[in-house]
C-alpha cells in the first residue's frame, strides 16, 4: 500500500470542513502516552496542585473528551487495546500475553502505508514484536529521562525527515508509575536526576476523595505528585522538540494515561479511578477545540486517527471513529462506556468487568468467590498497607471491599462518586440494574466475551 494521494487527503479535509490546501501532504501521528496517571492529577482537569502546566497549555489547544475510558486498566492488555481498537477478549491479549497473529496493529497499518513508525518505551509491552514493526525504538530507560527522552524524540523526528516519510511516533513516558520520587529505597540521588520536576512534600498535596487520608496514604501520594511534575516535564519538553523540528503544523498529536494512578481502586480495578483518562487530541486544520461530553474509549482512538490520517481502517475493530464528533455531529450509544479487567500481572485471573454511565456504574466481578483475595500490583505501597493496618471500621470496610468483593454491584456515581455504597439490592434501583445489564450483556454476546455465561448466572435470581 503506498502514501495517500493528495486528493484523497484533500477529500478529507473537506469533510473535515477545512480547505484542501491543508493536506498538501500526508499528515504524521505523535500518540503521547502517560504511565499510571490519574486524570485529575492534571490542572486542566480540576487539579489546583499545579503539577503539569506544560499539559495544562497544550490542553488549551487541543479537543477534550472528558468522559473517556481505558478499554483495560493496566499496561500491556491496555496497550494491546489502544493499538489494536479491539477489546482484550477480540485481540488475544487478556493479559500480559501476545495479541493474535490475526490481528492488524496501528504500527503494521501506518507503516505498510509508507509511513516511518517509532516507539520510545513500553515497546516491550506490545507483542509479539513483528506484528509491531517499529523501524526504530527508543529503549526503556528513556521513560523516567525527560531530557534524554526529548533527544531520543529529536534523533527520531530527523530520522523520518531523512527517509523522507511522514512519522507515528509512539513516545510513552513512564512517569508516574512506581517507584516513586523519594519512596522507599528510591531517593533523589541530586537534582539533575529530578530534570527539573518538582518534589512535594504531604501537606502540601490533596489526597484524592477515593482513598483514605491516612498519614502513610498521604505521604505516597505526594510522592507520586513528585513523579506527575516529571511527566510534565517530559510533555513540555517534547512539545518544544515537535515545534523545533517545524512538525507542530502536520502532525496530529494524541494524548492518554494508559489507566489511573497505583493505588488501591484505581490501576488494574474497573472502579472509575481506574479506567479515567480524559484524551487530548489536536490536529491541523481542526475546528475551534473544545470539551466532549460524549462517552468514549480507547479502542476508538485507532479508528479516530486512521479517518484523520486518511488511510482504510482494517475490518474487525471494536472501536468507533470520533471524527463526527470532532465536527460537532452526535453518535448513537455515546452514552454509556464498557471495560474490562482479566489477567492481572501477577498472572492472576481477577476478571471484573463495568458499563458505565453519566451517574451509574454496573460492575460484574466474576473472581469473586474464587481461590483468591483481590491483590495487584497497586497494592504494593503504603497506602494499602496503611489501609489494611488501620482499626477505623470505615477504613477496614473499605479493605473488605476491594479484597473480597461482591460478583455484582450498583453505585449511583452522582450520589457516591467514590463508589463506595452498593445498591444492587436496593429496589430503588432495580430499573437501573436491569438497564445496564441489558447493555453489557449485548456487548458480551457481540463480541463473544469469555465471561458471558458467568454473567448471566449471576444476574438469575438466587
Amino acid at each position: 500500500m503506498s502514501l495517500r494521494t493528495v486528493s484523497a487527503c484533500a477529500l478529507l479535509f473537506v469533510a473535515l470542513g477545512e480547505p484542501a490546501r491543508a493536506a498538501e501532504k500526508p499528515l504524521n501521528l505523535l500518540v503521547i502516552t502517560a504511565d499510571d496517571m490519574n486524570a485529575d492529577s492534571a490542572g486542566w482537569i480540576s487539579n489546583t496542585l499545579g503539577a503539569t502546566p506544560h499539559f495544562d497549555a497544550f490542553a488549551k489547544t487541543a479537543h477534550r473528551f472528558v468522559n473517556a475510558h481505558v478499554t483495560v486498566p493496566i499496561c500491556q492488555p491496555g496497550r494491546s487495546a489502544l493499538m489494536t481498537g479491539r477489546v482484550p477478549h477480540r485481540n488475544g491479549a487478556l493479559g500480559f500475553n501476545p495479541i493474535k497473529r490475526d490481528v492488524p496493529t496501528l504500527v503494521e497499518v501506518l507503516r505498510e502505508t509508507g509511513y516511518y513508525t517509532v516507539v520510545i518505551s513500553k515497546a516491550v509491552h506490545m507483542t509479539p514484536a513483528d506484528k509491531f514493526p517499529w523501524h526504530a525504538v527508543g529503549e526503556q530507560a528513556l521513560g523516567k529521562q525527560p531530557t534524554k527522552f526529548a533527544e531520543k524524540f529529536r534523533e527520531m523526528l530527523a530520522a523520518a525527515s531523512k527517509e523522507k516519510k511522514p512519522f507515528f511516533v509512539n513516545a510513552n513516558i513512564c512517569d508516574p508509575h512506581r517507584p516513586f520520587i523519594g519512596g522507599a529505597g528510591k531517593k533523589a540521588k541530586a537534582d539533575d536526576a529530578l530534570d527539573g520536576a518538582r518534589v512535594f512534600k504531604p501537606a502540601e498535596v490533596t489526597v484524592p476523595a477515593f482513598l483514605e487520608d491516612l498519614p502513610r496514604v498521604r505521604e505516597e501520594v505526594a510522592q507520586y505528585y513528585s513523579n506527575v511534575s516529571r511527566f510534565d516535564v517530559a510533555f513540555g519538553l517534547l512539545m518544544k522538540e515537535l515545534a523545533a523540528a517545524g512538525r507542530d503544523a502536520d502532525t496530529i498529536v494524541v494524548f492518554v494515561s494508559d489507566h489511573g494512578m497505583s493505588f488501591p481502586f484505581s490501576k488494574a480495578t474497573v472502579y472509575y479511578n481506574g479506567t479515567w483518562s480524559p484524551v487530548l487530541i489536536r490536529y491541523p486544520g481542526q475546528m475551534e477545540p473544545k470539551a466532549h461530553t460524549a462517552f468514549v474509549s480507547s479502542v476508538d482512538i485507532m479508528p479516530s486517527v486512521l479517518e484523520l490520517l486518511g488511510v482504510k481502517p482494517p475490518a474487525g475493530m471494536d472501536g468507533r471513529s470520533w471524527v463526527p464528533l470532532l465536527k460537532g455531529e452526535t453518535q448513537p450509544d455515546r452514552d454509556f462506556v464498557i471495560t474490562h479487567v482479566n489477567t492481572v500481572s501477577s498472572g492472576k485471573s481477577f476478571a471484573q468487568r463495568c458499563v458505565r454511565t453519566k451517574d451509574r456504574a454496573l460492575m460484574f466481578h466474576a473472581w469473586v468467590g474464587g481461590p483468591d483475595k483481590f491483590r495487584v500490583e497497586a497494592m504494593s505501597g503504603l497506602s494499602f498497607a496503611a489501609m489494611n493496618a488501620s482499626a477505623d471500621p470505615k477504613v477496614q470496610a473499605r479493605v473488605k471491599q476491594l479484597v473480597d468483593g461482591e460478583p455484582l454491584m450498583l453505585y449511583d456515581t452522582a450520589a457516591d462518586p467514590t463508589e463506595r455504597k452498593n445498591l444492587i439490592k436496593d429496589p430503588k434501583y432495580a430499573n437501573d440494574v436491569a438497564e445496564l445489564s441489558k447493555k453489557l450483556l449485548a456487548h458480551m454476546k457481540r463480541t463473544d466475551d469469555p465471561q458471558t455465561k458467568a454473567f448471566e448466572a449471576a444476574l438469575a435470581p438466587k
